[in-house]
């Protein structure tokens, strides 16, 4: 079964930095209210879906 889904413009001309697919997918860290270093961007990732389901498994469904 294909599912097609969103994919942003923002992923455009990205790759994924697991495999170097098409990215699809763009993971952020989430800064907790504690971190003691509060001076930083949160740190990014963009993915292709195959890696998205490798780091939040079975419950993604997204076309490979």
């Amino acid at each position: 079964m294909s599912l097609n889904h969103f994919v942003s413009a923002s992923c455009g001309g990205e790759k994924c930095t697991v495999c170097g697919k098409d990215a699809t997918h763009k993971v952020a860290e989430e800064i907790q209210h504690d971190d003691p270093t509060y001076i930083r961007h949160e740190y990014t990732a963009y993915v292709c879906c195959g890696c998205f389901r490798l780091i939040f498994g079975p419950a993604v469904v997204c076309e490979d």
